[in-house]
Protein backbone atom coordinates (compact mmCIF):
# COMPACT_ATOMS: atom_id res chain seq x y z
CA UNK A 1 0.00 0.00 0.00
CA UNK A 2 1.04 3.21 -1.19
CA UNK A 3 1.63 6.04 1.63
CA UNK A 4 -1.21 8.08 0.09
CA UNK A 5 -3.32 5.40 0.70
CA UNK A 6 -2.76 5.04 4.15
CA UNK A 7 -2.87 8.51 4.14
CA UNK A 8 -6.54 8.72 2.59
CA UNK A 9 -7.72 5.54 4.77
CA UNK A 10 -6.80 7.34 8.19
CA UNK A 11 -8.85 10.45 7.01
CA UNK A 12 -5.95 12.87 5.72
CA UNK A 13 -7.78 16.01 6.27
CA UNK A 14 -8.69 18.71 3.61
CA UNK A 15 -5.91 21.02 3.37
CA UNK A 16 -3.01 22.09 1.49
CA UNK A 17 0.46 19.94 1.94
CA UNK A 18 3.56 19.64 0.94
CA UNK A 19 4.57 16.23 -0.46
CA UNK A 20 8.61 15.71 -1.07
CA UNK A 21 8.28 12.13 -1.92
CA UNK A 22 5.24 12.27 -4.10
CA UNK A 23 5.03 9.29 -6.58
CA UNK A 24 4.48 10.37 -10.28
CA UNK A 25 0.87 11.51 -10.81
CA UNK A 26 -0.54 7.44 -12.36
CA UNK A 27 0.24 6.34 -9.20
CA UNK A 28 -1.34 8.92 -7.21
CA UNK A 29 -4.38 9.14 -9.22
CA UNK A 30 -4.37 5.04 -9.20
CA UNK A 31 -4.60 5.43 -5.67
CA UNK A 32 -6.54 8.43 -5.30
CA UNK A 33 -9.34 6.96 -7.54
CA UNK A 34 -8.54 3.26 -5.22
CA UNK A 35 -9.95 5.17 -2.18
CA UNK A 36 -12.86 6.97 -3.74
CA UNK A 37 -11.35 9.77 -4.23
CA UNK A 38 -11.23 11.98 -7.51
CA UNK A 39 -7.97 13.53 -9.16
CA UNK A 40 -6.93 16.40 -10.03
CA UNK A 41 -3.59 17.22 -11.69
CA UNK A 42 -2.69 20.64 -12.22
CA UNK A 43 0.92 20.49 -13.60
CA UNK A 44 2.68 23.86 -13.58
CA UNK A 45 5.90 22.86 -14.90
CA UNK A 46 5.08 24.95 -18.60
CA UNK A 47 3.41 27.67 -17.26
CA UNK A 48 4.57 31.22 -16.58
CA UNK A 49 1.64 33.72 -14.92
CA UNK A 50 -1.71 33.65 -13.80
CA UNK A 51 -3.46 33.72 -17.34
CA UNK A 52 -1.66 30.46 -17.90
CA UNK A 53 -2.39 29.38 -14.56
CA UNK A 54 -5.87 30.07 -15.01
CA UNK A 55 -6.11 28.39 -18.20
CA UNK A 56 -5.38 25.21 -16.80
CA UNK A 57 -7.30 25.32 -13.86
CA UNK A 58 -10.24 25.68 -16.14
CA UNK A 59 -9.53 22.61 -17.71
CA UNK A 60 -8.20 20.71 -15.01
CA UNK A 61 -11.08 21.12 -12.67
CA UNK A 62 -13.10 21.13 -16.03
CA UNK A 63 -14.74 24.25 -15.27
CA UNK A 64 -17.89 25.82 -16.98
CA UNK A 65 -17.39 27.69 -20.07
CA UNK A 66 -18.43 30.89 -18.21
CA UNK A 67 -15.46 30.33 -16.14
CA UNK A 68 -13.99 34.38 -16.28
CA UNK A 69 -10.50 33.74 -15.73
CA UNK A 70 -9.72 35.59 -12.86
CA UNK A 71 -9.20 34.80 -8.77
CA UNK A 72 -12.70 35.72 -7.63
CA UNK A 73 -14.22 33.10 -10.58
CA UNK A 74 -11.66 30.49 -9.70
CA UNK A 75 -12.26 31.01 -6.00
CA UNK A 76 -16.06 30.67 -7.03
CA UNK A 77 -15.83 27.94 -9.35
CA UNK A 78 -13.88 25.61 -6.91
CA UNK A 79 -16.97 26.50 -4.43
CA UNK A 80 -19.86 26.05 -7.19
CA UNK A 81 -18.40 23.08 -8.20
CA UNK A 82 -18.11 21.05 -4.99
CA UNK A 83 -20.18 18.11 -4.91
CA UNK A 84 -19.07 17.16 -1.50
CA UNK A 85 -17.37 14.03 -3.25
CA UNK A 86 -13.72 14.43 -2.41
CA UNK A 87 -10.92 15.04 -4.63
CA UNK A 88 -7.02 14.70 -4.30
CA UNK A 89 -5.33 17.69 -6.28
CA UNK A 90 -1.53 17.10 -7.19
CA UNK A 91 -0.15 20.39 -8.03
CA UNK A 92 3.08 19.67 -9.65
CA UNK A 93 5.88 21.83 -11.27
CA UNK A 94 4.76 24.23 -8.58
CA UNK A 95 9.31 25.96 -8.48
CA UNK A 96 8.91 26.65 -11.76
CA UNK A 97 5.46 28.80 -12.22
CA UNK A 98 7.33 30.58 -8.66
CA UNK A 99 10.22 31.75 -10.10
CA UNK A 100 8.01 33.35 -12.75
CA UNK A 101 5.33 34.50 -10.99
CA UNK A 102 5.35 34.10 -6.95
CA UNK A 103 1.94 36.45 -6.32
CA UNK A 104 -0.12 33.87 -8.99
CA UNK A 105 1.35 30.84 -6.57
CA UNK A 106 0.86 33.24 -3.16
CA UNK A 107 -2.83 33.51 -4.31
CA UNK A 108 -3.41 30.11 -5.44
CA UNK A 109 -2.54 28.74 -2.64
CA UNK A 110 -4.72 31.30 -0.59
CA UNK A 111 -7.63 30.17 -2.59
CA UNK A 112 -6.75 26.32 -2.08
CA UNK A 113 -6.63 27.20 1.56
CA UNK A 114 -10.19 28.83 1.81
CA UNK A 115 -11.36 25.94 -0.59
CA UNK A 116 -10.64 23.49 1.78
CA UNK A 117 -11.99 24.98 4.60
CA UNK A 118 -15.32 25.91 3.14
CA UNK A 119 -16.10 22.70 1.29
CA UNK A 120 -13.80 20.19 3.05
CA UNK A 121 -13.31 18.57 -0.84
CA UNK A 122 -9.79 19.44 -1.61
CA UNK A 123 -6.58 17.59 -0.63
CA UNK A 124 -3.78 19.71 -2.46
CA UNK A 125 -0.62 17.88 -2.25
CA UNK A 126 1.88 19.82 -3.54
CA UNK A 127 5.17 17.30 -5.13
CA UNK A 128 8.14 19.93 -4.18
CA UNK A 129 11.44 18.63 -2.85
CA UNK A 130 12.89 21.95 -2.12
CA UNK A 131 10.81 24.27 0.55
CA UNK A 132 10.61 27.41 -0.97
CA UNK A 133 9.45 30.36 1.98
CA UNK A 134 6.75 30.45 0.71
CA UNK A 135 5.52 26.85 1.22
CA UNK A 136 7.39 26.36 4.74
CA UNK A 137 4.38 26.73 7.21
CA UNK A 138 2.74 24.21 4.90
CA UNK A 139 2.06 20.76 6.83
CA UNK A 140 4.52 17.94 5.39
CA UNK A 141 3.34 14.10 4.39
Amino acid sequence: MSSLRALLEEGLRPGVYRWPAAPGADAVRRDAMDEGFGFVLLDTGEIHDKTGFLDLCATAFDLPRWFGRNWDALADSLSDRSTGAPEVVLWTGLRHLLDHDHDTVDVALQIFAEDTTNSGQLRVLIAETETPDLLSSLPVL
